[in-house]
């Protein structure tokens, strides 16, 4: 008996871990302010978040929002439209948050739990989130002439490189040359434009609250690289 019993143990102790893990995105680490997270149904604000989230389990940077919910409900406006209204192609909305992050190292932004995975899923592969992670800033990926600039220009779409040029000028230099705009230009419209500049202008204010609110205790970790 004492072999089944044993077992039985095991399953239930994986079952309960695994139901704590449904429920739990991020590592629960300490911020510079307290989180705040109201009990379902006890605060209309944190339930419209909880509504993008999966699980409907609020993360540490909604905790620290919470903390005002005039502004925890005036982000989640903005983040609906840039997250799930966005005209943009996936990856490059996700190439635009990740490489804010890596220029502003903001690893939570980043971090397995966050934006990584969702890259992948938009279709960024594991070579094209090496380059987003590795390459110099103003690397010039469009007009490469270097030899690495070419390495890593060799694994991005004409579209992503584009893309990543302007990420790079628009988080480290704000000012955004004249031909760095009109290389991604050529690939978006007009709204999908104003979209564009707003993710990066967006996420930059993501990266700048979590490292600037050592959220999740993530502010002295380096971003992760991808595997």
């Amino acid at each position: 008996m004492r072999a089944p019993i044993t077992a039985l143990f095991a399953l239930v102790g994986f079952a309960v871990c695994s139901l704590a893990a449904l429920h739990r995105r991020d590592d629960n680490l300490p911020a510079r302010v307290p989180y705040v997270f109201p009990e379902p149904g006890a605060d209309p604000v944190a339930d419209e978040i909880r509504v993008r989230r999966i699980n409907n389990t609020l993360l540490d940077l909604d905790g620290v929002l919470l903390n005002s919910d005039a502004l925890a409900e005036a982000w989640n406006n903005v983040a609906v439209l840039i997250r799930d209204n966005n005209p943009i192609p996936g990856d490059m909305r996700e190439l635009f948050i990740l490489r804010s992050a890596v220029l502003n190292g903001a690893a939570y932004q980043w971090y397995e739990i966050q934006h990584e995975p969702v890259g992948r899923s938009a279709g960024l592969t594991t070579a094209q989130l090496r380059t987003i992670r590795f390459a110099p800033p103003f690397v010039g990926l469009v007009n490469a002439t270097s030899p690495a600039a070419t390495a890593f220009k060799s694994t991005l779409t004409p579209q992503l490189s584009a893309a990543l040029d302007l990420a790079d000028w628009s988080t480290a230099a704000v000012h955004v040359p004249d031909n760095v705009y009109n290389n991604i230009a050529v690939h978006l419209n007009d709204t999908e434009i104003v979209f564009a500049v707003s993710t990066v202008g967006f996420y930059n204010w993501v990266s700048r609250f979590v490292v600037g609110l050592d959220i999740d205790s993530k502010m002295r970790v380096a971003v992760p690289i991808p595997q």
